[in-house]
């Protein structure tokens, strides 16, 4: 929201350029598209079948329309250009190695609960999500791109937990004096959000792992991890050299991806 025009021209013009990379090469696209195509959901859980409900002129249409204009246009490539596509509606995903300032539910009630600040709920907090470990994610994208299969997949964990609750869990695990507050809801803000992963489990054999409790213990642990080496100055690192030996800054990432 931040940026719409660019959200926007990042996952269709941004499709675009891949599919049509993938059609002078021959390759097969993964489009990672979101649970947000089913925008606020009249249908509980959302099975792929599911058209969706999303306001095509709201604050969250930047994201929930472009991502549905990128489906759009692999199935347009896939039936006029014959590509191959596969397509992945991921639900909340979260783990090791998110930014602690992305804006998520996960990173800012962790963050919030590490510092002492207050959790913050916005709305009356009986809205749902469902949080998928990230590599129960990757195991499923795997298995689809590997697959003969071509229509949308959800990936998502269907262990459905109000927002009230998530933020309680997560404050017993960090503990501290963290209080749990409320403010305003958000505009268009989706109120229940549960995939139906039927057809992930019979097509691609897949299901989700990885426990809530246990998932959450090891994201809380990486970025209690973060907070220490920020403190010392350790955390964002920075190599002013590396551009004079034509090193650029993908490559960078990649390089000190681990550290």
């Amino acid at each position: 929201m931040y940026n719409p025009v660019k959200t926007i021209k990042t996952n269709t013009v941004g499709t675009i350029n891949m599919l049509g990379l993938a059609k002078r090469v021959g390759a097969r696209v993964l489009i990672a598209s979101t649970s947000e195509v089913y925008g606020d959901p009249e249908v509980h859980p959302q099975t792929e079948n599911y058209w969706g409900h999303v306001n095509p002129i709201g604050p969250r249409a930047c994201y929930d329309e472009a991502k549905r204009v990128s489906e759009t246009l692999a199935y347009s490539y896939e039936k006029q250009e014959k590509i191959e596509v596969r397509v992945a509606r991921i639900f909340n995903t979260y783990g090791p190695r998110m930014h602690m300032n992305d804006g998520r539910v996960v990173s800012n009630f962790i963050l919030q609960a590490l510092t002492g600040q207050d959790i913050t709920v916005y709305g009356h907090g009986q809205q749902t999500r469902s949080f998928q470990y990230v590599s129960d994610l990757v195991d499923g994208l795997i298995k689809l791109q590997s697959s003969n299969y071509s229509q949308p997949v959800n990936l998502g964990n269907p262990d459905e937990h109000t927002i009230e609750e998530f933020a309680t869990i997560i404050h017993k695990m960090v503990g501290g004096k963290s209080k749990i507050i409320h403010k305003d809801a958000v505009e268009d803000d989706p109120q229940r959000r549960k995939p139906d992963i039927t057809r992930a489990n019979h097509i691609l054999g897949w299901q989700p792992v990885v426990p809530l409790e246990k998932g959450i213990e090891k994201t809380v642990e990486y970025f209690r991890k973060e907070l220490m080496r920020s403190r010392h100055s350790e955390r964002n690192l920075h190599y002013p050299l590396m551009e004079s030996f034509g090193v650029n800054e993908h490559q960078r990432a990649e390089d000190y991806t681990d550290l």
